[in-house]
């Protein structure tokens, strides 16, 4: 254990260490730091014992900001390790979205925005219990002191603990948290929290924070930009235009419905516009507007639109009419850094049609926070190249630092096949049976099991056709949109399986691809067949050209490195821990590509093989 250093645990490994003296200096200097730092590195605690000893000394704010709920809980143990190794006292607040922490009937079903609008209606008219309780002629009320005297006896408190005890004291747990975060030193929340405009301004006006006071630790960084594109998106299909006409005729409300349809007839009316044999096409910002304009006025359209949303989500907690509305609104949103397109995908009733108002540029929202912020840590096991995360989120400033794998070559073997491709040109039976005999060959010399990831669940299910009748082992396959409890027992599953062995037949971006854990003899070797490239749609072409006048980076930064960063997760399932042994195979003639090979850490010595069976079988040996 080191006091300096707030490390609570008996052994600080050397990479580690190095770790921990880069976050502390460039706590010291101001900078950002850019850490690629493998899985199994000990990367929470290295990031927050620093963080929080200068938040102490400070007098600032640790936000520790992570998508996955594991990760949550891993950060509320790690403080409560550093509490009890060095009896230290500092506040805790762990957040998850307001929704998911409302006592409300029936809030968690709502949409992010319908849900806003529906708590700032009730907050407005007084009637929400959780909320009213929570003042008592102007001061805290004795029903809010209860809820925070209890949560810091159980101090660092993860949000389960806030939202029980919250709720067993009848006060709003969103409030309470806010007002728990305001003498909090460690604030462990979702990107929402800091990259979100409205929900950070919110949320730090309640809790009384300022964005300058602040030090931002982004885990799996690699999924900020992503993230922050999808917050800053907006879509509006004819399902949903479909479903919000229906509302307006249960509540009888003609004028809504006469504007809904109007708004159906302008998206057939872009359709139109699309060129023979295409799916998809551009949209310009006036060409939505105007043809509207030319029915009923856009803003008044909008605003009615807005008023009965909020009407029906009084009435049934989920309004699609309220959807419709705030798509309008940011429809009239920057054409810098956007893409506008129509799309028409076939459905069983007809053609469904989707307007979309797609940001390009994450720097947009994260330039501005990096610039204010006091200092940042972004850190992930595959933030490569680096450089490309600097320029996509806006950074000046910074540092850039690359740890090594804490992973010997005898715990990890990564090999390349280059023997077969899923390269679209390339796609045929032939090709599949052969990818599906590799496939078994590889899981037969596996002693445990094999999770295998494809590209996409029709070249999996091709492949699948032949794997089926070569593979002796059980087979496990994914199916698109799993519930938890379905993944969940899908895992169970597997991990029982693992004494005779299985092959669990997943897809890159599906629900095995990132954030599950199979340590130890629950997984011994990932396959990764064929490169995850996006479909060459319009807004991924959109995305290469903008990415290109903008930093002459347009075909990796919008194209291929994306797609290797998520084999990168898919490889990472395999070994989570320094006891773990596991093979890791990359099968597609494109990863020997200089272009493609140049994205993996060097310390992974990806290893050209043709005997790829026989390297199995000695590794394990």
């Amino acid at each position: 254990m080191d006091s300096a250093l707030l490390f609570p645990y008996e052994k600080l490994r050397p990479e580690q260490e190095r770790l921990v003296k880069d976050v502390e200096l460039c706590l010291k200097e101001g900078k950002h730091l850019l850490a690629h730092a493998p899985t199994g590195l000990g990367k929470t605690i290295a990031a927050l014992g620093p963080c929080l000893k200068y938040a102490i000394e400070h007098g600032k704010t640790v936000f520790f900001l992570t998508s996955r709920h594991t990760q949550h809980a891993l950060a509320v143990q790690t403080l409560k390790d550093i509490k009890d190794a060095f009896n230290l006292k500092f506040t805790c607040c762990d957040l998850i979205a307001k929704k998911w922490m409302c006592c409300q009937p029936g809030s968690q079903q709502m949409q992010s925005g319908e849900f806003q609008e529906y708590c700032k209606s009730l907050r407005n008219e007084d009637v929400c219990e959780y909320y009213t309780n929570l003042r008592e002629h102007g001061q805290t009320s004795s029903l809010a002191k209860k809820a925070l005297l209890q949560i810091a006896t159980k101090a660092p408190a993860d949000t389960k603990t806030i939202i029980d005890v919250s709720r067993e004291c009848h006060v709003c747990p969103y409030e309470i948290a806010a007002l728990l975060a305001k003498e909090a030193q460690v604030v462990i929340a979702d990107y929402n929290y800091i990259f979100n405009q409205h929900i950070r301004e919110s949320f730090f006006k309640r809790a009384d924070k300022k964005i300058e006071d602040c030090v931002i630790v982004v885990d799996e960084a690699h999924n900020l930009p992503g993230r922050c594109r999808e917050m800053m998106s907006e879509k509006l299909s004819t399902f949903v235009l479909e479903r919000a006409i229906s509302e307006a005729k249960k509540y009888k409300h003609d004028e809504v419905e006469e504007r809904l349809v109007a708004i159906v007839s302008v998206l057939k009316e872009l359709d139109a516009q699309i060129e023979e044999g295409q799916e998809e096409g551009f949209v310009l910002k006036g060409e939505f507007t105007k043809a509207l304009e030319k029915r009923f006025s856009y803003d008044q359209t909008q605003q009615q639109l807005a008023i009965f949303g909020n009407i029906i989500l009084e009435e049934q907690k989920q309004s699609f009419v309220s959807v419709v509305a705030a798509f309008l609104a940011s429809w009239k949103g920057s054409d810098a850094g956007y893409c506008r397109s129509i799309l028409r995908v076939a459905g069983k009733q007809g053609p469904q049609l989707t307007l979309r108002y797609t940001c390009l540029d994450p720097s947009l929202i994260t330039r501005q926070v990096f610039q204010d912020c006091e200092n940042s840590i972004l850190m992930s096991g595959t933030l490569t190249p680096p450089e490309m995360y600097a320029d996509l989120l806006g950074l000046k400033n910074y540092e850039i630092k690359q740890y090594v794998d804490p992973f010997t070559e005898e715990h990890r073997l990564n090999l390349v096949i280059e023997d077969v491709t899923t390269k679209f040109t390339y796609r045929n039976a032939e090709q599949y049976e052969q990818i599906a005999s590799i496939c078994a060959d590889i899981v037969k010399a596996v002693p445990g099991n094999t999770l295998l990831f494809f590209p996409s669940y029709s070249l999996r299910n091709d492949v699948k056709k032949y794997f089926d009748q070569l593979c002796t082992r059980l087979i496990l396959t994914e199916v698109p949109g799993m519930s938890k409890e379905q993944k969940a027992a899908m895992l169970d599953k597997f991990r029982g399986a693992r004494e005779r062995g299985a092959a669990l037949l997943a897809v890159t971006g599906g629900s095995f691809g990132e954030g599950i854990d199979l340590p130890g003899d629950d997984l011994k070797c990932v396959v990764v067949v064929g490169v995850p490239l996006q479909k060459p749609d319009l807004e991924t072409k959109d995305l290469i050209s903008y990415y290109d006048d903008k930093y002459g980076e347009g075909m990796n930064y919008g194209y291929i490195y994306p797609a290797i960063t998520k084999t990168m997760q898919n490889a990472g399932r395999c070994i989570r821990s320094e006891t773990d042994r596991g093979v890791v195979v990359f099968m597609d003639a494109r990863y020997t590509w200089e272009h493609y090979a140049k994205c993996f850490p060097p310390e992974w010595k990806m290893q050209i093989t043709k005997r790829w069976s026989e390297r199995v079988r000695s590794f394990f040996a």
